[in-house]
């Protein structure tokens, strides 16, 4: 009588291991797409933050002028620093 619910206790037990796989699984692919949304994110704002240092930094101020000429230089260009 024992041998009879045998197969039955067996597919009881391979059902749950499955259920419980899935469940791992789903759970796994919500904790990856939950991961790259925040890594997506985090890229956006440190995106946004440099953009707007860079717009920053070349905003002309009052006395920022310069004047360009077509023509070949003869030795060292001078660089001026940028101001902050």
């Amino acid at each position: 009588m024992l041998a009879a619910f045998a197969p039955f206790a067996l597919a009881s037990c391979s059902e749950k291991t499955q259920e419980n796989a899935e469940a791992t699984a789903e759970s796994a692919a919500n904790d990856a797409a939950a991961t790259t949304e925040a890594a997506g994110d985090a890229v956006e704002n440190a995106t946004d933050k440099a953009a707007s240092e860079v717009k920053e930094e070349t905003v002309p101020t009052a006395g920022d002028t310069a004047v360009v000429r077509n023509q070949p230089a003869n030795g060292v260009v001078e660089e001026t620093p940028v101001k902050k």
